[in-house]
């Protein structure tokens, strides 16, 4: 059977004429599948019963199993799925400003790059999430807040380019006017930074907003913390960034998760002030969430400082914001998401 979340509306419409239905039922699937977020083709009242029926011998619809979900005191609120082979994953929906919402979404159980102030790197990798498996977190989700759309960011557990494939497909159906018409403006993928998959997303997906997860812009202290340093150093690839197609009045995002006594001294102000001007980008400098994974090796810089930090650079003419941490009590906010259960 096919498993229809995976398919983008062409992949559908082509299947489909090649079972001999007609051309609009694509669009009218298409439609139930992502607007009305149904679970079942028997829920697709346009189709008379007999095509219902075929379909559902032909097709299934990917069903994800949330296993919990976990609010924090400022409305966000973390989703514990289980996966068909058992194998579970965590998602976040957060509330931003004016009535809107972020979902957090992940890409693979666990991830492989090690970045030593991540759960989720810490809990190890088990295997790269299918498109549908991605593409129903959000629907999911949405359906279950009775939401029409929010914003989506590739921040959850796992490097997205890691999965590329999966990773881009999933963004192309959230983003087909037909179905979710979640515009790629309002979509981020977040990566630790693999040059080839950089390159090749260039082609592949422009106009979408990048994160680049920086953390420091001097190598030694990157590896030190960041172990994807040695394979694609941070020089190379913030080459392959510098002419990234973003949207207009966009700008690519460093995310900086700040560490007291390693990335937090003058040398990389310096050294953030001579990369920062080079590129149209903000620098996001959020807190260090403390999680009992890590140990006790890594402490987070405290606030004053923090803000201190962001002035000199503020001064020296960089965009600089400083992340609010959410859902930080359910173990929700920025590098906290890893599954215990299994």
């Amino acid at each position: 059977m096919i498993d229809v979340l995976s398919l983008e509306y062409h992949e559908l419409r082509d299947i489909l004429l090649g079972l001999g239905y007609e051309r609009y039922r694509a669009e009218q699937i298409f439609s139930f599948l992502y607007k009305q977020k149904v679970s079942s083709f028997d829920d697709i009242t346009v189709l008379k019963k007999d095509v219902r029926k075929a379909l559902a011998e032909q097709f299934f619809i990917y069903r994800i199993e949330k296993q919990s979900v976990s609010s924090s005191d400022d409305g966000t609120r973390k989703y514990l799925f289980k996966l068909n082979d058992g194998v579970f994953i965590e998602s976040v929906l957060i509330p931003m400003n004016r009535g809107r919402f972020t979902i957090c979404v992940s890409t693979q159980a666990g991830c492989r790059m090690g970045c030593k102030f991540c759960a989720t790197g810490r809990m190890g990798f088990k295997r790269n999430l299918t498109t549908s498996e991605i593409v129903s977190q959000v629907v999911y989700i949405l359906k279950d807040n009775n939401l029409k759309t929010a914003n989506v960011v590739y921040m959850g557990m796992g490097e997205p380019l890691d999965n590329y494939n999966n990773t881009v497909k999933s963004i192309r159906i959230l983003s087909d006017e037909r179905g979710l018409s979640i515009s790629k403006r309002r979509i981020t993928l977040s990566t630790a930074g693999i040059t080839p998959a950089i390159r090749k997303l260039k082609k592949d997906l422009p106009n979408i907003n990048m994160a680049l997860s920086l953390h420091s812009v001097i190598s030694d202290k990157r590896s030190m913390i960041m172990p994807i340093n040695e394979t694609y150093p941070v020089d190379e690839v913030l080459d392959e960034l510098k002419d990234f197609p973003m949207p207009k009045r966009k700008r690519i995002t460093f995310e900086y998760v700040m560490i007291k006594g390693i990335n937090d001294t003058k040398e990389d102000l310096k050294s953030l002030v001579r990369v920062m001007s080079k590129f149209r980008c903000k620098l996001n400098i959020i807190p260090l969430n403390k999680h009992d994974l890590l140990g006790t090796k890594f402490d987070p810089t405290p606030l004053d400082e923090i803000e201190a930090f962001a002035d000199y650079l503020r001064n020296k003419g960089m965009f600089v914001t400083i992340r609010k941490s959410k859902g930080s009590s359910i173990n929700a906010a920025c590098g906290m998401l890893a599954t215990r259960a299994s």
